[in-house]
């Protein structure tokens, strides 16, 4: 099952909050869908699911609208707001309610709390969860119906180290299992190790739609990434020698327009030290950082 938007328009009074947006989301892949806020991001997921009305174009789950699903539980899960939940309710009452309205058995809310983690605290008042176990217990809700598509709104906001870790294998496991899932977040580093596929969005319009590992080759471009104690000195001997030289983390300078033999002989011969010369790879946040910077659309 595919997610899909064509040509998708919204406008909140004199506010385009999507412009025209278009894309495909695949089975088995987890699609990162990334843009600095305001972007549009929320407002199509809502979109996606018929929380909000189109002003144009269509949101289709597996090619229908999801107001046209006939059992939406069990074809789409979905996270919006991990916070929308009672706080006087267990998780397993909270989950229960939801399986009943949906039609879905008791076994199933006693598998998702095990999935997800959370057995042990199922008895427990929602009230006295973390911010991290109420997002696991959305990740939970939106699994009840075993639907094939997800859509996750910022899953790992709250979420501790050891909680981030698992929702990236977890999320992997899904789209290994075929299912579509469609993420956004603000955490670059964790969709690098996440996403097969990444959208990003500015102003309500597309930047990019590109495999993950493609962007960050485009991105990289043959530069090389040159380790040195002496990073003045080697940025100005490398200059003079026809490079362009970024400067990164300390000890490290990002070099373009020369090979990496060629920069071993500059620096050789300018006697200043190196510990490392080699290709260059691009961050995703580098990539999203420039795609965002475009028409001047800095994350905020």
């Amino acid at each position: 099952m595919t997610i899909q938007a064509r040509d998708l328009r919204k406008r909140y009074g004199p506010v385009v909050a999507v412009d025209g947006l278009s894309f495909v989301a695949r089975a088995g892949e987890v699609t990162g869908f990334v843009g600095p806020n305001g972007a549009g991001k929320s407002t199509t997921m809502r979109m996606l699911l018929g929380l909000d009305a189109t002003d144009g174009g269509e949101a289709l789950i597996a090619g229908r609208r999801y107001q046209t699903l006939r059992e939406p539980a069990r074809a789409v899960g979905a996270l919006l707001d991990a916070e929308a939940v009672h706080p006087g309710r267990s998780g397993y009452h909270h989950l229960l309610w939801m399986a009943q309205y949906n039609g879905i058995g008791r076994r199933r809310v006693r598998e998702v709390l095990d999935l997800v983690g959370l057995a042990a605290v199922g008895g427990q008042r929602v009230g006295g969860y973390s911010m991290g176990m109420r997002q696991r217990l959305g990740i939970a809700g939106a699994l009840l119906g075993d639907p094939p598509v997800l859509i996750l709104d910022e899953p790992v906001n709250g979420l501790d180290p050891e909680g981030i870790r698992w929702i990236r294998g977890f999320l992997r496991s899904l789209a290994g299992e075929g299912r579509t899932v469609l993420v956004s977040s603000h955490l670059m580093s964790e969709l690098e190790d996440t996403a097969d596929h990444l959208l990003v969005v500015g102003r309500g319009r597309l930047l990019a739609d590109a495999p993950v590992e493609q962007l960050l080759t485009d991105a990289s471009g043959g530069q090389v990434t040159v380790r040195t104690t002496a990073r003045a000195e080697a940025v100005e001997a490398l200059a003079n020698a026809g490079a362009t030289v970024a400067v990164g983390r300390p000890g490290t300078l990002t070099v373009g327009g020369l090979e990496a033999e060629r920069i071993a002989a500059v620096l050789t011969a300018a006697g200043l030290p190196f510990s490392e010369i080699g290709r260059h790879r691009a961050t995703l946040e580098e990539v999203y950082l420039d795609l965002t910077r475009f028409d001047g659309l800095e994350s905020e």
